[in-house]
């Protein structure tokens, strides 16, 4: 007795279909079926309004954000749907008034905000984000953050102009590989 499986093993299969009137030197050229492409849809129903980047999401609401005077660090990677796609104009007020680290990494951040209320400020990592310009460095007090910057991590963002750099004079390490920088300047 014969399984189904044997049978299919054993039939012919119907060779790919040609097109006749592109043979060339009797050589047929094949023409393969149409690629599904659904999975280029940006979301659900393939609208736009409907992916992960269109969601405002803060990064108070993807973790808690302690602003006790003590908490000196603020950490969040990006995880499989909790990402971050706005730092929120407030996002100082919301932390410790000491944070000296703050890093958000892998996130859809477009837009650097919110950083102008961080005194203490010497390391940002915005590292694999969506981050479009250096905005921000220089909005707070005195130049703040940018005047405390140690350490500034941009890389893997689509930033073209490295200009507001110059608002970080003592920046002792800068990180912008993978961006869109044409010219090094600032």
């Amino acid at each position: 007795m014969s399984s189904d499986k044997d049978k299919m093993l054993t039939e012919e299969k119907e060779p790919p279909s040609t097109d006749d009137e592109n043979r060339a030197g009797g050589t047929a050229v094949v023409t393969p079926p149409p690629l599904p492409l659904d999975w280029t849809n940006l979301g659900p129903g393939g609208h736009i309004d409907d992916s992960p980047a269109s969601i405002i999401r803060h990064p108070w609401e993807v973790v808690e954000i302690s602003d006790s005077p003590d908490e000196t660090e603020l950490t969040i990677v990006g995880t499989a749907g909790h990402k971050i796609t706005k730092m929120g104009e407030d996002l100082s007020s919301r932390c410790s008034p000491n944070l000296t680290r703050l890093v958000l990494r892998s996130h859809l951040i477009k837009k650097m905000e919110g950083l102008n209320g961080f005194v203490n400020l010497e390391l940002l990592e915005l590292y694999d984000n969506m981050v479009e310009s250096l905005d921000d460095l220089d909005q707070g007090e005195g130049g703040k953050p940018g005047i405390t910057l140690r350490v500034l991590d941009m890389s893997y963002n689509v930033i073209r102009d490295m200009e507001p750099v110059k608002f970080c004079p003592n920046l002792q390490e800068l990180y912008l590989a993978n961006n869109k920088l044409k010219t090094m300047a600032g």
